[in-house]
């Protein structure tokens, strides 16, 4: 009977054992290679850098920086190990003790809660296998697991899980955490902030540092104590590190310092279109910019207030909603941007709370404010109640943040648009883009894309083009109503001064700088259309040009990009260098892709770009850019405002920069009365270039050896005679400068149709 047994339990133990190594073999057969772990191509994140080496931004699906062991402190790799699998060391792929451990628990609380897997299950799970939970994905991940062990070393098994972890907010990998969380790398951390990554694995979402701070401190400091009874750290640290604040980046800090958002999308363009999009997003490029961050920071600045005062001088427009008749609770009410936090010098939305003629109380997340007639002098109402009602959701600015209470002034958010671009000419390299008010209300790029008429910013090109012609600075035109027949259109053509005033003799040099249309037209009459249409391309201008003789008011549209790498030439002494923003490109492994190599164009001889220079500094000292004289440095440029004032530029340069204003809607639509490139795009390139000039020394223009300086009558353009009321020393090239002296009746002549006004377009 005995033997029966025996035969009856050796047959079942080799049944349960056949079945075993069959189902071990049957789950066996299609595991993944685990050769492929080392052949994997992480999805990488491409980085994109400043100027000066700083990250600025990045793309992916996932957010992840590959980094060596070496690279990863022994601090870091402890405090995980304490935190996810203390016996990692020890085992052979998966904890026997764990799994029993973790039964008995889920027992006791009738459902599971308690997690078995170790370092190497989590993954094998994270880089093969699914989430799901089923027995069968269990086995596998436990065969793959110990695959993995004995195919590794414990460090190389810990490097791939420390690469790959995801820690929250679409971070994967201890060294792209390390910079989301506490900007620095993951070999700077201390070991407070190793435990605060250390804490996240269990639950990203929870735990995060912006969700529940005090969740994860508690996590974090029962790692650290773990770390010391591990003898990973001293009681000593310990007792220190748990004291310390989380020490995250403030998350509005963080998304403040994002900048640079329309240059880094083109980057993200170039790439994909000549890599592929699958490159952007897991190639782990390298990218290195020309973008500067203290430049794209001043642009970005500059071109919201510019385009603010501009809005505000359109008048205030009524709140567009009242939470009142939606029936909400004025004290319940939350706006999407107050959950980040309240900081001074930001706009936010406000729930007013009661208005009277004087003040008005309003709400911006848990603090309220009294908002007097003051703080909304620039609507020019004599009461607060004539702007908006109780209930109302009005635009405020925080102009000061106490402890418990703020002080608020009322704002709103311009609907009109714009763009900036800053080129350093003697390299060519793009140093600030800016695309319009805001990448998050609209990523079309106005720099580089948008198509706009540039009015009177065409006009150094049509003077360079004569210059060469044998005009000089000093040649004289009639300034007076004038009509033509246009031999490509047939049609008559009558062009008009902005300010309707004629002035009679003007010199060249005038005619530029008080931008007179019809000395304009007539340059362009003598010179022809194709001569400017050949010259515009020689400057770079690739957009579609026709030779009419209305391209001297610029009738044609051209985009901001090209008209500032064009005025280049002027600065560059008559060279342009094609723009760029990218100068080198490397893989994840340190190979270089391609580098930038400068593309030089001669366009004018250094003498003409010299006098064009010139001329167009006296733009800025006596002309239309009158405003940038508050700069008192060394400045030229051009004004630009086409009809009925739809679009304002300016476009201007010192000797090392080169910077470009667009200013306008998006559809044709009038920026109001008066609204030139004078009053509504200058502003923003002087905000611009007052903080281009701190701490940096006064630069002078270069002038060429083959320039004279002649005194002439600044109103007959002829040799100044001690009589002369106005004169200027005058650029000329040898050779061409006037030979006769003005006589008294030549001046006085001029005098009589000449009218000073102050100098707008």
């Amino acid at each position: 009977m005995k033997n029966i047994w025996k035969v009856v339990i050796v047959a079942v133990a080799g049944i349960i054992a056949g079945v075993t190594i069959g189902l071990i073999l049957s789950y066996n057969r299609d595991l993944p290679r685990i050769e492929e772990l080392e052949r994997t191509h992480l999805s990488e994140s491409t980085q994109v850098f400043a100027d000066d080496g700083t990250l600025i931004g990045g793309f992916s699906i996932e957010k992840r920086i590959v980094v060596s062991s070496d690279k990863i402190p022994d601090v870091v790799k402890k405090a995980f190990v304490t935190a996810e699998d203390r016996d990692f060391y020890h085992h052979f792929g998966f904890s026997i003790p764990r799994i029993i451990k973790a039964i008995i628990i889920d027992i006791k609380k009738g459902k599971k809660v308690q997690g078995a897997s170790t370092i190497t299950q989590q993954l094998a799970r994270m880089l093969f296998l699914t989430r799901e939970k089923t027995l069968k994905r269990k086995i596998r991940e436990l065969l793959l697991a110990i695959q993995i062990e004995r195919k590794y070393t414990k460090d190389q098994i810990l490097n791939f899980y420390l690469n790959n972890i995801y820690l929250g907010h679409g971070i994967y990998g201890v060294e792209a955490a390390s910079r989301f969380y506490f900007g620095k790398h993951v070999w700077e951390l201390t070991p407070h902030e190793a435990a605060t990554l250390a804490a996240l694995p269990r639950s990203p979402a929870r735990l995060s540092p912006y969700v529940a701070p005090e969740r994860l401190l508690k996590r974090r400091n029962y790692i650290l104590i773990n770390m010391a009874k591990e003898g990973y750290i001293t009681q000593e640290v310990a007792a220190k590190e748990v004291k310390a604040p989380l020490g995250v980046v403030d998350i509005h800090k963080r998304e403040s310092q994002q900048i640079g958002a329309y240059f880094i999308e083109e980057v993200r363009k170039y790439i994909a279109e000549k890599y592929g999009s699958d490159v952007v997003y897991r190639g782990g490029l390298r990218v290195y910019t020309t973008l500067n961050i203290n430049m794209e920071k001043a642009a970005e600045e500059a071109l919201k207030e510019g385009l603010k005062e501009l809005d505000k001088r359109q008048g205030w427009r009524r709140p567009k909603i009242n939470l009142l008749k939606k029936g909400i609770d004025l004290q319940k009410y939350e706006a999407e941007e107050w959950k980040t936090g309240i900081y001074e010098g930001e706009t936010y939305p406000a729930v007013v709370l009661s208005v009277e003629r004087k003040k008005a109380l309003v709400r911006v997340g848990n603090y309220t404010a009294t908002l007097t007639l003051k703080d909304a002098r620039w609507t020019r109402t004599g009461s607060l109640t004539r702007l908006f009602r109780k209930g109302d959701v009005i635009q405020v600015k925080v102009k000061k943040k106490e402890e418990n209470n703020i002080k608020v002034s009322l704002d709103q958010i311009p609907i009109v648009e714009g763009a900036f671009i800053a080129i350093d000419h003697r390299t060519g390299e793009i140093k600030a883009m800016v695309g319009g008010y805001s990448f998050e209300r609209s990523q079309f790029n106005r720099a580089m894309q948008a198509m706009r008429q540039t009015g009177s910013t065409i006009k150094p090109i049509v003077y360079s083009a004569a210059l060469q012609s044998g005009w000089t600075p000093a040649s004289i035109i009639i300034d007076e109503p004038v009509s033509f027949v246009d031999p490509w259109t047939g049609e008559v053509w009558e062009p008009k001064n902005y300010d309707e005033v004629y002035k009679g003799w003007v010199t060249l040099r005038r005619g530029l700088e008080e931008s007179r249309n019809v000395v304009t037209a007539k340059l362009v009459a003598a010179i022809t259309p194709e001569k400017v249409v050949e010259y515009a391309k020689k400057f770079g201008i690739t957009s579609k040009l026709k030779p009419y003789l209305s391209i001297a008011l610029g009738s044609f549209e051209v985009k901001l990009i090209e008209m500032t790498s064009a005025f280049t030439v002027f600065p560059n002494q008559g060279t342009r260098i094609e723009p760029y923003f990218i100068r080198k490109i490397e893989d994840r492994y340190g190979n270089i892709l391609e580098v930038s190599r400068r593309k030089v164009h001669v366009v004018l001889p250094p003498e003409t770009a010299f006098q064009m220079t010139y001329m167009l500094q006296g733009v800025v000292q006596r002309g239309t850019a009158w405003r940038a004289r508050v700069l008192k440095r060394p400045v030229g440029g051009k004004t630009g405002t086409t009809d009925e004032y739809t679009d304002a530029w300016f476009v201007g340069f010192s000797p090392s920069i080169t910077a470009g204003v667009w200013v306008g809607f998006d559809v044709k639509k009038t920026l109001g009365r008066d609204e030139t490139g004078s009053r509504a795009a200058l502003p923003v390139w002087i905000k611009f270039m007052e903080q281009y000039f701190k701490d940096r020394p006064v630069e002078k223009f270069q002038v060429p050896p083959n320039i004279i300086f002649v005194k002439i009558d600044s109103y007959t353009g002829k040799l100044a005679m001690p009589f002369c009321l106005h004169t200027i020393d005058e650029a000329f090239v040898p050779g061409t400068e006037p030979k006769e002296f003005c006589s008294e009746e030549d001046h006085l002549h001029v005098l009589d149709y000449y009218h000073k006004i102050t100098p707008e377009e």
